[in-house]
C-alpha cells in the first residue's frame, strides 16, 4: 500500500520536479553573469555612491543564491549517505519521497524568489552602467600619469639606492682613484693626461671630456661585471654594471614605497644626464599600450620630424628601429608597469634591441613577476623596501608637524611614533597621515587618528590606498573573494599558506581547474596575491610558508569587505546600543550556513551537540583546545572537508569517521592519531589528503586494499605490518602506482623476528609506487632481491633511498637492462654494469636526482660495487652505511668522481676490504669512519685536497698513524677514538683553530694528554654539525667500540 501511494505521489509531482530542475539550471546559469557584473561594477563604484549601494545588494543576492544551491547539494549528499544503511526498497521510498518533499514543497518557491531578486538587481545595475557609459567597460588608465620632473620637494633616505642603481646603469661615481689603482695593479697602462682615467671609462681624462662634449655627453662604459648578489643593505642587488647592448634594470616594490620618486631622482642626476646622450621618460601605468609608448619614445629621440598620429604599430616600430641606429647611447625610463605588460613585452622590446651598446632601460613595477620578466639576464631586479626606521621617523615628523618645532610637543611625538610603526616605511602613507595629523596639533586629535583605521580616511590623489586598491581591482573574481576574506583576520596575523588555502576551498571560493585539485588551484591564487605584494613573507618564519599582510594592505582589504564580512570582538566592552541584534529566524539561517568555524584554543572539554546541526560546515578548527571528545552525531557532518584537532586533547577517533566522505584533511594529536590506525573502512575516505600511517591487518576493513581509491594522499605514507600481506596480487590492490601526490613512501614489513620468506619479494613487487615518488624507505624486508621497478626510468624523481634491516639482501643492483628485458641469474636480476648505456660518454641509465643513500643493518649485504658509483649516482650528496656486518666490497677508489658528495659515513662494517686506496672529492664536508677494517689504510693520503672538510671522525681505525690536522684549514670538528697506531696529529698548534676536539684511546699519541676535549661550538650551526657524529662508548677492556 505504501509503495502504491509513493507511485501515485511520484507521478503527481513529476511535472513539478521537472520545473524545479529547470529553475535550478537557470539559477546556476545566471550566477556567472552576476559575478562578472560584480567585477565590472567595482571599477566604477568610486564614481557613484548609488552604484556602490547596488553593488552591495548584488553581492548579497549572489551569495544568497549560492547558499541555496549549496544547501540543495548538501541535502542530496546527506540523503545518499543515509540511504546506504537501508534496504533497496527503503532507499527508493526514502530517497524519492524526501527529495520530492525538499525540492518541490520547499525548494521551488525559494529558487523562484531568488531568481527574481537576482534578475531585478542585475537589470538595475546594467541600466545604471549604461547611463554612466560603463557597460562596455574596458579597464582604462586609472593611476595618475607621472613625469621625469621630481615631484617631491625633498627626497629622503634614498641616496644609497640611487647610487647603486646609477652604478648599475654603468655610471662611475666617486671611485675613480680606486678604479685606477686596480688597473695599475693589473699592469695596464693608463691612457690620457695625468692617469685619471682609461679609455674604457667615462668622465676621467681630458681626451674623454672632449669626446663627451662633442658627442652630446655620450661615454662608453666598462665591460667588466661584478658578481651578482645581495649588498649589505637589505633589498639591494650588488652594484653590477649591467651594460650589454640594451639592458633592462627593474625597481620593484609595493605601491607607495617610492619607486617613481627614486626613478625621478636617478633620471635627473647630473652624472646620469652626462653619461647618456639621450634620456627618455615614459609613464606606462596600468594600461600597457604598445603603440602609445613607442610613439612617445620616437618623439623623444632627436631626428627629422615624423608624423606618428596615424601610423600603425609596425610603422612606428620600423621608425624606432631606424632612429635607434643613429641615436647616441640612451636611458629609457618606463615608469609603473603592470602585469598585463607581460604578454606584450617581447614584441614591444624588439626594436629597442637595435639601440647602441651601453644603452639602458629602467623599469619600475610593483609586481615581482614583471620585474623578473623584463629584467635582462645580466642584471638583477632591485627590491625597494620601506625607508629605514630612523630616516622614516624624521620624514614622518616633518610631515606631521610642518613648520612647528616637534620638541614643543613631546606628548604628540610618542603618539606619532606609535602611528609611524604601522606604516612600514611608506613615504606616501607618511604624507597621507602626516597631513591629517598636522590639521590639529592636539592630543585628542592625534589619539583619534591613532585609534582609527586608514580605510576610514578620505582618499585624495596620490595617497596610498587608491594605489593599493588598483592591485585589488586587477585580480580575477575568484582571487578577489579569497583576498577580502583575509580581512577578517587581525592585523599582523601570520597566514600559513596551506591552511588559508584549505579555508578558501571550504568557503567555495576556489574554482576547480580541469584535472587540478582545488588546493592546487588555491595555491596558484595565493601565489598571485604574493606576487602582487598583497602577501609578504613573515620575517619571523623566513624558511616556512608563512606570510603577513602589510597593515596598509589589510586596511585596503577591509575597505572592500565592509559590506561582506562581519567581525565581532570585545563585545563585553560595548554598550547595549552598539550590540548587533539578530532575529531568531535570521540567526538560525546564518548558523545553518556556517562553512568555517574556528574554536582554536578554546577550553571546552566536549563540543556541544548543537554543532552537529551545522549541516553546511566544511572546516572545523579545534587545534590547541581542551576538547577530549566529539559529539555522538558529529559524524553526520557529511560535508566536512577539514578537521584540525592538532595539539588538542582529543583522545580517540570514532568508527563513524568513515562517513565523512568529503574529508580532505584530518589533523590529530598523537594519541588519537594512533587510534585512527585501528578504524575499519578507511578506504571510504577517498578524498583524504593526509594519512601518515596505515597498519595492515587481516580483519575485514583493514586490509591493504583499503588504500585502493585513496589517490589524493600526499606527503608521507607509512604502511606497516606488510608481513600480513600474502602475495603480489594482494599488495597490488593498494594501487600505490596511482598515488601521484605522494612524496615519501615508507614500507615496513615486521617488528621483532626477521626471517626469510619468499612472499616478501612478490609483495614488494606489487607495491610499485608512482613515478613521482621522491623518498623511498624499505624496512624489515626479508626478500633477497629488489623489485623490477627499482630502476631509473621507473623512479625518475627519486631523491632519497633508505634500506634498513633488509637481512637477506646480498647486493644492490639495477634489476633490468635499459631495454626492459630481465637477464642474469635465477633471481631475474643482472648487475648494473652490464645494463648501462652510454651516449657520448654520458650515462643515460642512472638515478640522476638521487642525493641521499642510507643502508642500515643489512647484515647479508656483501658488495656495492655495481651501485655505489658516480655513473649510477651522479648527484649523490650524502652516503651512510652502518652495521652491514658482511659488507666486503665498495668502490672507494671511484668516490673522487662524486662531484656533489658532502657527507660520507661508514660505520661498523668490520669485513670491508680495501684493495685500492680511497680517493675523496674536494666537495666533502663531513667524514665519519668507524670500525671498518681495511678502509683506514687510505689515511692520511685521502684527506689531501679536502678544501671544504669541516668534520672528521675516526674511531677504531687501527692503521692510521698520523693526521695532519693543521693542513685541513676548514676543519671545525675533530673526533678521534681507538686509533691504536696514531702517533701524530700535528701537535697542539694543529688543534688551535679547531673548535670541537675529542681525543681518547690512542695509546701512541703523546702530543696531548688524553682524554682531550675542547668544546667551543655553541652556535646553532655548530650544534647541528655535532649531531652528525656517530656516537660510541668504549669498554676499556675490549678492542671494539660499543654503539651508544
Amino acid at each position: 500500500m505504501e509503495k502504491l501511494q509513493w507511485i501515485l505521489s511520484a507521478g503527481a509531482n513529476f511535472y513539478g520536479e521537472t520545473q524545479t530542475n529547470n529553475e535550478l539550471d537557470r539559477l546556476r546559469a545566471t550566477l556567472p553573469k552576476a559575478r562578472k557584473l560584480i567585477c565590472r561594477v567595482e571599477w566604477g563604484m568610486f564614481k557613484d555612491r548609488e552604484l556602490a549601494k547596488l553593488l552591495s545588494h548584488l553581492k548579497d543576492t549572489t551569495y544568497d543564491a549560492e547558499d541555496i544551491l549549496r544547501e540543495l547539494d548538501d541535502q542530496v549528499l546527506r540523503q545518499s549517505i543515509q540511504d546506504a544503511d537501508r534496504s533497496r526498497a527503503g532507499q527508493l521510498l526514502s530517497s524519492s519521497l524526501n527529495l520530492a518533499k525538499t525540492w518541490i514543497l520547499r525548494g521551488k518557491a525559494r529558487i523562484k524568489e531568488m531568481q527574481d531578486k537576482l534578475d531585478k538587481v542585475v537589470a538595475e545595475i546594467e541600466g545604471m552602467l549604461n547611463l554612466m557609459g560603463l557597460m562596455s567597460f574596458e579597464p582604462s588608465q586609472i593611476m595618475p600619469e607621472t613625469s621625469s620632473v621630481i615631484s617631491a620637494p625633498e627626497v629622503v633616505g634614498r641616496d644609497g639606492e640611487r647610487d647603486v642603481l646609477i652604478e648599475m646603469l654603468g655610471v662611475t661615481i666617486g671611485r675613480e682613484a680606486q678604479r685606477d689603482q686596480v688597473i695599475k695593479l693589473l699592469g695596464v697602462q693608463l691612457a690620457g693626461t695625468g692617469g685619471n682615467s682609461s679609455d674604457s671609462e667615462g668622465g676621467g681624462s681630458n681626451r674623454r671630456k672632449r669626446e663627451a662634449a662633442s658627442n652630446n655627453g655620450v661615454a662608453s662604459t666598462s665591460r667588466a661585471k661584478r658578481p651578482k648578489g645581495n649588498s649589505g643593505r637589505a633589498g639591494l642587488a650588488e652594484t653590477t654594471n649591467c651594460t650589454n647592448n640594451v639592458s633592462v634594470i627593474s625597481i620593484v616594490g609595493i605601491g607607495g614605497v617610492g619607486k617613481t620618486t627614486l626613478a625621478q631622482f636617478i633620471y635627473n642626476d647630473p652624472r646620469v644626464q652626462h653619461h647618456f646622450g639621450v634620456v627618455i621618460w615614459v609613464c606606462v601605468s596600468d594600461l600597457f599600450d604598445k603603440r602609445r609608448i613607442t610613439k612617445e619614445i620616437i618623439e623623444s629621440i632627436p631626428g627629422k620630424k615624423f608624423d606618428t598620429s596615424s601610423c600603425s604599430l609596425n610603422a612606428l616600430q620600423v621608425e624606432l628601429k631606424e632612429r635607434l641606429k643613429m641615436c647616441p647611447k640612451f636611458l629609457l625610463v618606463l615608469d609603473d608597469i603592470w602585469p598585463n605588460a607581460n604578454a606584450y613585452w617581447e614584441a614591444f622590446y624588439a626594436p629597442l634591441r637595435y639601440g647602441p651598446e651601453g644603452s639602458m632601460v629602467l623599469v619600475t613595477t610593483r609586481c615581482p613577476v614583471v620585474a623578473t620578466r623584463v629584467t635582462t639576464s645580466n642584471c638583477e631586479p632591485v627590491q625597494l623596501e620601506g625607508l629605514p626606521t630612523d630616516i622614516f621617523w624624521d620624514f614622518f615628523r616633518k610631515c606631521s608637524f610642518g613648520t612647528n618645532n616637534p620638541e614643543s610637543y613631546p606628548h604628540l611625538q610618542d603618539i606619532g611614533k606609535s602611528i609611524c610603526t604601522r606604516l612600514c616605511g611608506s613615504p606616501l602613507a607618511a604624507k597621507t597621515l602626516g597631513r591629517l595629523l598636522n590639521m590639529s596639533l592636539t592630543e585628542q586629535h592625534w589619539r583619534t587618528i591613532q585609534k582609527s583605521e586608514l580605510w576610514e580616511l578620505r582618499h585624495e590623489e596620490n595617497e596610498i590606498l587608491p594605489a593599493l586598491q588598483l592591485s585589488y581591482l586587477y585580480l580575477s573574481e575568484e582571487v578577489k573573494r579569497c583576498f577580502i576574506f583575509c580581512s577578517m583576520f587581525p592585523k599582523d596575523y601570520s597566514f600559513e599558506r596551506d591552511e588559508i588555502v584549505s579555508i578558501w576551498v571550504a568557503e567555495g571560493f576556489v574554482v576547480p581547474g580541469g584535472s587540478m585539485r582545488p588546493e592546487d588551484v588555491g595555491i596558484i591564487y595565493f601565489d598571485e596575491l604574493r606576487n602582487r605584494f598583497l602577501f609578504q613573507t613573515d620575517p619571523k618564519c623566513p624558511n616556512k610558508t608563512r606570510y603577513l599582510m602589510h597593515d596598509l594592505i589589510h586596511d585596503m582589504a577591509v575597505s572592500f569587505s565592509m559590506d561582506e564580512c562581519l567581525v565581532m570582538q570585545d563585545l563585553r566592552n560595548q554598550n547595549n546600543k552598539s550590540r548587533i541584534q539578530f532575529g531568531t529566524c535570521r540567526l538560525k539561517w546564518v548558523l545553518s550556513n556556517i562553512l568555517f568555524l574556528s574554536l582554536k584554543g578554546c577550553q571546552l572539554v566536549k563540543l556541544p551537540g548543537s554543532i552537529c546541526e551545522l549541516n553546511s560546515l566544511r572546516y572545523l578548527d579545534i587545534s590547541r583546545s581542551s576538547v577530549q571528545e566529539l559529539p555522538e552525531k558529529f559524524w553526520c557532518l557529511y560535508n566536512l572537508q577539514v578537521l584540525d584537532a592538532s595539539h588538542s586533547k582529543l583522545q580517540r577517533i570514532h568508527q563513524g569517521v568513515t562517513k565523512l566522505i568529503n574529508l580532505h584533511h584530518l589533523a590529530l594529536p598523537a594519541e588519537s592519531s594512533h587510534t585512527l590506525s585501528w578504524v575499519r573502512g578507511l578506504g571510504n575516505l577517498s578524498c583524504l589528503r593526509n594519512l601518515s600511517e596505515y597498519i595492515v591487518a587481516e580483519e575485514t576493513g583493514r586490509g591493504i586494499d583499503e588504500l585502493k581509491f585513496m589517490n589524493q594522499l600526499n606527503g608521507t605514507l607509512r604502511i606497516r605490518s606488510l608481513a600480513t600481506v600474502w602475495n603480489e596480487e594482494e599488495a597490488a590492490e593498494a594501487r600505490l602506482v596511482g598515488k601521484q601526490y605522494l612524496k615519501e613512501l615508507v614500507l615496513q614489513w615486521r617488528q621483532g623476528s626477521l626471517r626469510l620468506t619468499r612472499s616478501d619479494n612478490g609483495v614488494l613487487e606489487g607495491l610499485r609506487p608512482h613515478s613521482r615518488i621522491e623518498c623511498l624507505k624499505v624496512d624489515a624486508f626479508c626478500g633477497d632481491r629488489l623489485p623490477s621497478w627499482f630502476k631509473p626510468e621507473d623512479l625518475p624523481t627519486l631523491r632519497s633511498l633508505e634500506l634498513s634491516y633488509c637481512v637477506s639482501l646480498e647486493s644492490l643492483s639495477i634489476p633490468c637492462s635499459a631495454d626492459g628485458t630481465q637477464t642474469g641469474g635465477n633471481d631475474g636480476t643482472q648487475h648494473a654494469s652490464s645494463s648501462i648505456s652510454r651516449n657520448n660518454g654520458i650515462v643515460s641509465f642512472a638515478f640522476t636526482r638521487l642525493t641521499t643513500l642510507g643502508v642500515f643493518k643489512c647484515w647479508a649485504l656483501t658488495n656495492l660495487e655495481q651501485f655505489l658509483t658516480p655513473e649510477i649516482l651522479p648527484s649523490i650528496k650524502s652516503v651512510t652505511l652502518e652495521e652491514c656486518g658482511d659488507l666486503v666490497s665498495i668502490p672507494v677508489h671511484t668516490f673522487v668522481g662524486f662531484a656533489c658528495l658532502q657527507d660520507l659515513k661508514i660505520c661498523h662494517c668490520p669485513k670491508l676490504e680495501c684493495p685500492r686506496e680511497m680517493v675523496l672529492p674536494p666537495s666533502l664536508r663531513r667524514l665519519c669512519i668507524v670500525n671498518c677494517n681495511e678502509l683506514d689504510r687510505s689515511f692520511p693520503d685521502c684527506l689531501e685536497n679536502l678544501t671544504s672538510l669541516t668534520l672528521l671522525q675516526l674511531c677504531g681505525c687501527g692503521r692510521v698513524k698520523c693526521i695532519l690536522s693543521n693542513s685541513i684549514v676548514t676543519l671545525t670538528c675533530l673526533v678521534v677514538r681507538g686509533c691504536w697506531e696514531l702517533a701524530s696529529i700535528g701537535g697542539l698548534q694543529g688543534l688551535a683553530s679547531i673548535q670541537h676536539v675529542e681525543l681518547s684511546h690512542c695509546p701512541k699519541l703523546t702530543e696531548v694528554q688524553q682524554p682531550f676535549e675542547k668544546k667551543e661550538l655553541q652556535t646553532k650551526e655548530g650544534k647541528e654539525l655535532l649531531k652528525y657524529i656517530h656516537r660510541v662508548y668504549w669498554d676499556l677492556d675490549a678492542a671494539d667500540p660499543l654503539i651508544w
